[in-house]
């Protein structure tokens, strides 16, 4: 690495302690501030390019001892690519500083550029032409093409180049199915750094025609079913963007890279403000298809670090995406130019009736109002990543409890095949490696990884991470039972991965300097669910790039650069980056500052019912207060909205209610 260090100083940026927070994503003026200092020292030309711009947070220690009205310095961290070299560039905004200037060895993600460029290169090659025309495709306006990142794999003559393979669809101006109609067998390979297409793979017309687009059927409407607040929302927003629900708060701005940045998440215990996270985010995502086909194989995309979820994000469409009655906030995002660009309705935050009771006794056949209603607070994002959309929810509940959920629906990616039927003599060779969905066309089997960095702070930073073991004993003779199972607890010491496979333990962060009243130290159990890891070979290109998957949590001693599963430039890097590379120091891990990195993950084995657009498929991981509280937090919980559709039952209900 070779690093330069230039202190400059031009049109100082100050901005207002009462109007901003040191979680705040960087504004319009920041963005532009911050470009212009670069170009107006010297360090960028025309070509340059800016695939992150970014803030740059203040030390951690500082953001915990922040308070309302106290100054709020301004950083950025910058990545700028020009004529192939990547450059990490640290500004002090507040004081109109370059800090540092450094040259590294890595790849950006994806930029717009790339994947225009590559587009409209393909679309004018002679030799893809002919191919296409071979397949009896006349005009190009029926065609559109998806760029996609190449990964890496030993042996590829292109290695040291930054490339892009590019397959297209035919596109039905009538219809958004565009990935429902690949053209089969044929692709191209750009180098996008230069501006050319280095070669067109063709294999041949292998397949039988695609079944045509779906006809749009609709069927008799539903009456509304709507999520309501009658009387007003109970949460509120301030600055960019502060949330205040019942007995929580925390901070939320959107990244690029990650979507959003959930911070300084607090719960308020009868009047004491708890920490319980610092900061949580999406870290990566992992998509490996499953076909070994030349077009298919090199299919393993890293999209958080090679796409950006914070780019793909979409509008939300009220009524559908979110309820109506929710509140919708707008990202501005920076673009590769060194501008920004707006998305509107992009985050939507919502409070809602589960229809569940948060908790309840009664008596069997007699009045009781001994329940109340769960509700709960959702910030919701939904990137929109080539053929996927993912349904990306934070749910807050009044026990305490936090939940992360992935809703993934989208398109499932298809390829044509001969057989019609299953019944036909083709159709096992052509579901070897997917599932048929409609005549011709078959599903490619693959996995979804979703890890998220998770920087617990448990009443403080100071936090250990516990294994709690479920066991059985064997009892006396004398006695009439036989077995029972006991807990046992032990403390994690080392950084490293926590779950290969299977789920024998629960996993705990503890805070051990404080005490409840009972004694207890406070702490978050982490409930990964059902969740898979990676059974690809630990020497397969895609896994090294990706070895996050090959555990469900992970435990890291925290480091402020240390942000991302597969590393800062995932996007054709040979892998052994990233988590692995955070942990190799083995450091110790008790009664410190921690990061735990747990995935959502499934093996897709797609269906028919996927076809022609997937149903929304949840997954989940929960973080349960685990003896952080006295009590149940939500025992307190006023009953002011209970009712009956019985007038007798309502009585009894509200016969001990104030008046």
């Amino acid at each position: 690495m070779r690093t330069l260090t230039v202190i400059v100083v031009l049109n100082p940026v100050y901005t207002s302690a009462q109007s901003q927070h040191p979680m705040d994503a960087l504004s319009n003026n920041e963005i532009e501030q911050v470009i212009e200092l670069i170009r107006n020292v010297g360090h960028s030309s025309d070509t340059a390019r800016f695939p992150t711009i970014t803030l740059n947070e203040m030390p951690k220690v500082d953001v915990l001892a922040w308070e309302q009205g106290d100054p709020v310095p301004r950083s950025a961290f910058v990545v700028m690519y020009d004529k192939s070299k990547t450059l990490e560039i640290e500004v002090n905004i507040t004081e109109g500083k370059i800090i540092s200037v450094s040259e590294v060895d890595g790849q950006p993600g994806v930029m717009s550029e790339d994947s225009l460029n590559a587009s409209r290169l393909t679309k004018a090659d002679g030799r893809w032409l002919a191919a296409i025309e071979k397949r009896g495709i006349k005009s190009l306006e029926a065609v559109s093409c998806s760029p996609l990142s190449s990964g890496y794999f030993p042996g590829f003559k292109y290695t040291n180049i930054r490339t892009m393979k590019v397959p297209c669809y035919i596109a039905d101006p009538k219809s958004s199915h565009l990935y429902g109609r690949p053209i089969d067998g044929v692709y191209s390979i750009v180098d996008v750094d230069k501006g050319r297409v280095l070669e067109i793979v063709d294999l041949g017309i292998t397949t039988a025609a695609l079944a045509p687009n779906p006809v749009r059927f609709t069927r008799d409407p539903i009456k509304p079913v709507v999520i309501s607040s009658p009387q007003g929302v109970n949460f509120k927003l301030s600055g960019a963007v502060q949330v205040n629900w019942n007995p929580w708060d925390f901070h939320i701005r959107i990244d690029k890279r990650t979507g959003p940045v959930i911070s300084l998440v607090h719960y308020n215990d009868n009047g004491t403000k708890r920490l319980m996270a610092y900061q949580m985010s999406l870290s990566e995502m992992f998509v490996p298809y499953m076909s070994p086909d030349e077009d298919w194989s090199y299919r393993t995309y890293l999209d958080s670090g090679e796409f950006g979820a914070g780019t793909m994000l979409s509008s939300l469409v009220p009524g559908s995406d979110c309820p109506e009655e929710a509140a919708y906030i707008s990202a501005t995002i920076p673009h590769d130019n060194g501008k920004t660009y707006d998305i509107p309705q992009t985050l939507c935050i919502f409070e809602r009736s589960t229809g569940n009771p948060l908790w309840r006794h009664g008596r069997p056949a007699q009045l009781t109002h001994l329940t109340r209603p769960d509700i709960e607070l959702v910030v919701r994002t939904i990137p929109t990543i080539g053929n996927y959309d993912y349904v990306i929810d934070w749910i807050f509940t009044l026990s305490g409890k936090m939940e992360i959920k992935i809703g993934a629906t989208g398109i499932v990616a298809v390829r044509g095949a001969a057989s019609q039927k299953m019944t036909e003599q083709s159709a096992k060779a052509d579901t070897a490696y997917g599932e048929l969905v409609a005549p011709g066309t078959v599903a490619i089997y693959h996995d979804h990884y979703f890890n998220f960095r998770l920087d617990l702070d448990v009443d403080g930073s100071q936090n250990t991470m516990i294994e709690d073991q479920i066991v059985p004993q064997r009892l006396p003779d004398y006695n009439p039972r036989r077995s029972l199972w006991t807990v046992t607890h032990s403390q994690v010491g080392q950084e490293g991965p926590l779950i290969k496979s299977g789920h024998n333990s629960r996993w705990r962060i503890i805070n051990p300097n404080k005490y409840t009243t009972l004694g207890h130290n406070p702490g978050i159990e982490i409930m990964p669910g059902h969740q898979i890891v990676s059974i690809l070979s630990p020497n397969d290109p895609p896994q090294k790039r990706a070895e996050f998957s090959s555990s469900i949590l992970w435990l890291s001693k925290h480091k402020p650069r240390e942000l991302y599963a597969a590393s800062d430039y995932p996007n054709l890097s040979p892998g052994g980056k990233g988590l692995p590379e955070y942990i190799a120091d083995n450091d110790n891990v008790e009664n410190t500052d921690l990061v735990v990195w747990i995935n959502i993950s499934m093996n897709h084995v797609t269906r028919a019912e996927e076809w022609p657009i997937m149903p929304v498929r949840w997954n989940a991981i929960k973080l349960l207060p685990f003896n952080f509280f006295n009590e149940n937090p939500a025992f307190n919980f006023p009953d002011h909205f209970v009712k009956s559709k019985s007038p007798a039952l309502n009585s009894a209900l509200n016969a001990d209610r104030p008046q």
